[in-house]
């Protein structure tokens, strides 16, 4: 029987771990059939067990949806039913296979369908591909896969793999299922040797030496990823040498690239300013940084106690990437107003005795009383006074909330002290970091990299966090400037902040008149 008539049906399986063994348990199962209707079921877990928290975030099946959840020999009884005399397609069976087994052995049953493995044929058919991973592989055919979270989605993307592959056996004369058994018992898999990617090497090779924004394309023309360079030809490059330690995710995505589309800019700095615009408007699924999501900039009260996502008169300092970003040194504030120390000020567990020890040693190696740090904004401007005394203000200020530093079972009260002295600092460089951003959000830059003729000067007009060079000389009133502005302005105006201290960090010169 040919393999484009065979009756089959394509099949995924969710588990709670990766072995059955280990107390894994199905927790979803979905099919599709060859004619791409899709069915899928979530499966009562055994002892009413609760999904382990790792899972659901993997999955996107969260406890409160197993309500759902049907019996698994209910569920197993319809399959059978509805595929009789079928067989089974699944993408990297030797997952499966122990759960089905397992499952089956219960009821003192084989599994009972015959078992094909797209993985097995695409080790053989393509061995230089970077990844034959499902989402990756899909990619490869022209499937749009997305994320691939729910077991349904992976059926889907099994279909279409399938359906890849048959026209690379076709091509190799292999049509019938008898023929392809054959082909898989004498084929070895073959070891990898040098990757083969499906972008074309000439696209790359002719690739401009110039600062830009490249953009990696799919077959379905969705842009999965969105970088900058100075060189667009060396960075681009890059992505395709070496063989050994690479990243199993840049893999999977250069497994789905068949074409560039990228913009030459007269510097990297320019670039940059796009890099972060263009990843606010496709939202490519292979970029990580700079994406907008769920992310809003914030604004405090002046007493540092309370947050709003729109500056205004009462929420005027700011903006901030993160509400946690002074979180440590406002649970300190707490601590002391409450009279009482807690063992998780820092996010990491010390011992509420140590810490207030540690207050302490703090103290008195400034020479400051307690009584200062009840309110926030006096521990701010102890940082701010640290900073501009140290010069730390071109370093790079840490948002986001605080860093969890290494565990260390032998801490002391001089350690907390440091930690305290940290946390102020660091707060202090974050503050300094927003008026930084506010100044530039209207402004006249002017800048010259070191290595670049004085006669190709840049200039740079921002004006309400754009880049306008048409910008006219009105005067910017001084009051709310980020009121109505979101996490793209933010992002745009700390790439341009971050862009100018490299410029200057290299010997260039920056010349930056505020509006």
């Amino acid at each position: 029987m040919k393999l484009t008539e065979m009756p089959l049906f394509f099949f995924d399986l969710q588990t709670t771990g990766a072995k059955p063994e280990s107390g894994a348990a199905i927790l979803e199962m979905a099919w599709t059939s060859s004619t791409g209707c899709t069915e899928a079921s979530l499966i009562k877990l055994p002892n009413e067990e609760k999904i382990p928290y790792r899972i659901q975030m993997i999955t996107g099946i969260f406890n409160d949806d197993m309500i759902a959840a049907n019996a698994a020999d209910a569920v197993f009884r319809s399959l059978e039913e509805k595929f009789a005399n079928h067989r089974c397609v699944i993408h990297f069976a030797q997952f499966e296979k122990p759960f089905l087994a397992h499952q089956y052995s219960q009821w003192q049953k084989e599994f009972p369908f015959e078992i094909l493995c797209t993985h097995e044929i695409a080790k053989r058919l393509f061995p230089n591909l970077p990844t034959r991973g499902i989402k990756g592989l899909a990619g490869y055919f022209g499937y749009p896969s997305q994320d691939l979270k729910r077991a349904a989605q992976q059926t889907a993307a099994t279909k279409a793999i399938w359906e890849g592959l048959i026209a690379e056996l076709f091509k190799q004369g292999i049509e019938t299922w008898d023929q392809l058994q054959e082909w898989l018992q004498v084929t070895p898999k073959a070891k990898k040797t040098k990757y083969e990617y499906p972008l074309e090497k000439e696209k790359r090779l002719k690739l401009p030496d110039q600062p830009g924004v490249y953009r990696m394309i799919s077959k379905w023309d969705e842009i999965l990823y969105v970088g900058k360079a100075t060189s667009l030809k060396d960075r681009v490059n890059s992505y395709f040498r070496g063989q050994k330690n690479r990243d199993s995710r840049k893999l999977e995505m250069l497994t789905q690239v068949y074409d560039l589309r990228v913009t030459v800019c007269g510097s990297p700095l320019e670039a940059a300013l796009l890099e972060t615009d263009e990843i606010k408007k496709w939202d490519p699924r292979y970029n990580i940084s700079l994406k907008a999501g769920h992310r809003s900039v914030v604004f405090f009260n002046h007493e540092m106690t309370d947050i709003d996502y729109e500056q205004s008169a009462e929420f005027p300092l700011g903006p901030f990437s993160s509400s946690l970003v002074f979180d440590s040194i406002r649970n300190l504030r707490e601590c002391l107003v409450a009279g009482k120390f807690h063992d998780n000020i820092f996010y990491e567990p010390i011992d509420a005795s140590l810490v207030e020890e540690g207050f302490k040693v703090f103290c008195e190696r400034n020479e400051l009383v307690a009584e200062t740090f009840k309110s926030v904004r006096n521990m701010l401007a102890l940082g701010l006074w640290w900073n501009r005394q140290y010069d730390l203000l071109d370093e790079e200020a840490s948002e986001g909330g605080d860093e969890v530093e290494e565990a260390n079972d032998d801490v002391t009260a001089t350690d907390i002290a440091d930690k305290i002295e940290r946390h102020i600092m660091r707060a202090g460089r974050t503050y300094l970091r927003a008026k930084e951003l506010t100044k530039i959000l209207n402004a006249d830059i002017s800048y010259l990299p070191a290595d670049a003729d004085i006669e190709n000067r840049y200039q740079l007009k921002v004006r309400g966090g754009n880049i306008n060079n048409e910008a006219d000389e009105k005067r910017i009133p001084k009051v709310s400037l980020w009121k109505g502005l979101t996490i793209d302005t933010y992002d745009r105006m700390s790439v341009l902040l971050m862009e100018l201290g490299k410029v200057r960090t290299q010997d260039g010169h920056v010349e930056i008149q505020f509006r």
